[in-house]
């Protein structure tokens, strides 16, 4: 279950089989350098993991989350993350990690 920190709306996840998550990696790939890429990943998250838009278009999900408040917008992708065990912590550490490495080339 996911509760916008602003709104209070809540929306239920169904946890990702390996086969979402390896679409979801995919489909992020994809997004690298796209100034709208967090709008497009959380539209796939809500359609591919919400079973109450399963049936619901991506481009109509995009415009749904383009209108809410920026807290909102922003805290579907971090759940995302803790919904499949990865921390805030692990993040910034592989972050930093590759940053160093790049730093030093």
């Amino acid at each position: 279950e996911f509760k916008f920190p602003l709104s209070g709306d809540t929306l239920h996840f169904n946890r990702p089989s390996v086969g979402q998550i390896k679409t979801l990696q995919e489909f992020s790939s994809t997004l690298e350098g796209n100034p709208n890429g967090d709008v497009m990943m959380s539209a796939k998250l809500i359609k591919m993991l919400c079973a109450e838009f399963n049936e619901e278009s991506e481009a109509n999900i995009k415009k749904d989350i383009l209108e809410l408040e920026a807290p909102d917008r922003a805290a579907i992708l971090p759940f995302y993350f803790e919904l499949l065990g990865i921390t805030k912590e692990d993040v910034w550490e592989t972050v930093s990690r590759n940053l160093q490495t790049t730093t030093k080339n």
